[in-house]
């Protein structure tokens, strides 16, 4: 729609078409546009009006962008009576975005949040979580001052009320006071013994001894005397093999010790342990000595060993 003010102009009749145009204030004011103005002219007023420059102004309408160099007559763009505009700077406006004059802005937001009001709310946000995660009685750096105030006894700071400390002991200062005390406590600790392990002991039903067959012999060459030990245990359980090893007369309490002898033990469950009495003289360790093999195939365990040449007569 075209707005017509009958005026004298020359002589004659001047039609005039009135718009909207949005300053870079973000109000909205109505301007009149001669017949056959052309973009330029408009440009130049508007540039006046806004105090910019003539060649950076940009119009913007429904998404177009309409430059201000050009000779166009604004009713050959399209625009009507009530047609809205928005005017943009080319260098853009200085000091960033503008949050609060936006197309589509939640009325009452407010804008951006400043730094300093992000701090604000990143405490009382710390204080909220710590007022309901930490007792204060239980606190033993925390303290009341005879002058109302607060105190942290760890890192020897005043708080004016509980929520401030509570915020404090949620900051970066107060955690890592808290890390070196506990690394200086964790490093004078006296060091305790630990406590022995005890292996619990498995209780099985014996089913008697095992068969066994003992070998006396020499050697032809070296002239050792030696003993060949063969234990049969048939019923060993799958995976397990028997034990050997050598007593003292004095450890066991079975006969009065003597201590010319020794006692050679051999345990495999379920059966008992069987102890051959033999004599308390050196033995061989050297290679091919002193074996033993377990026979998985035949259940059978052979011990053979050899008493060294300077041992007394057996």
């Amino acid at each position: 729609f075209e707005l017509v003010i009958p005026t004298k102009f020359f002589g004659g009749t001047s039609r005039r078409m009135q718009i909207f145009l949005r300053g870079l204030n973000g109000i909205s004011r109505v301007w009149n546009v001669e017949d056959g103005e052309s973009v330029r002219r408009f440009c130049s007023r508007v540039a006046l009006e806004e105090g910019i420059s003539d060649g950076d102004v940009i119009l913007a309408s429904s998404g177009r962008l309409i430059l201000g160099k050009d000779d166009t007559p604004i009713s050959a763009l399209g625009l009507g009576f009530g047609s809205a505009l928005s005017l943009f700077p080319r260098g853009g406006l200085k000091g960033g975005i503008d949050f609060q004059h936006r197309e589509g802005i939640k009325f009452g937001g407010g804008g951006a949040m400043s730094s300093q009001n992000e701090a604000i709310e990143r405490r009382e946000r710390l204080r909220k979580l710590a007022m309901e995660t930490l007792d204060l009685a239980k606190d033993p750096y925390f303290m009341r001052n005879h002058l109302g105030t607060y105190e942290c006894k760890l890192c020897l700071t005043l708080h004016n009320n509980e929520g401030n400390y509570l915020a404090h002991t949620q900051g970066k200062r107060h955690q890592q006071n808290l890390a070196r005390r506990a690394a200086l406590e964790a490093r004078d600790a006296p060091i305790k013994p630990q406590a022995a392990r005890v292996v619990p002991t498995r209780r099985t039903i014996k089913i008697g001894r095992p068969g066994y067959k003992v070998t006396k012999s020499r050697d032809v060459e070296t002239k050792q005397r030696s003993l060949l030990f063969e234990v049969d245990c048939p019923e060993v359980e799958e995976g397990a093999q028997p034990r050997h090893r050598f007593m003292s007369a004095y450890e066991q309490k079975v006969e009065a010790p003597d201590k010319a002898y020794q006692y050679l033990l051999v345990a495999c469950e379920p059966y008992e342990t069987v102890a051959f009495k033999i004599p308390n003289q050196p033995l061989d360790k050297g290679e091919g000595r002193f074996f033993t093999n377990w026979d998985a195939n035949n259940k059978k365990f052979t011990l053979q060993l050899y008493f060294r040449e300077d041992a007394a007569t057996m």
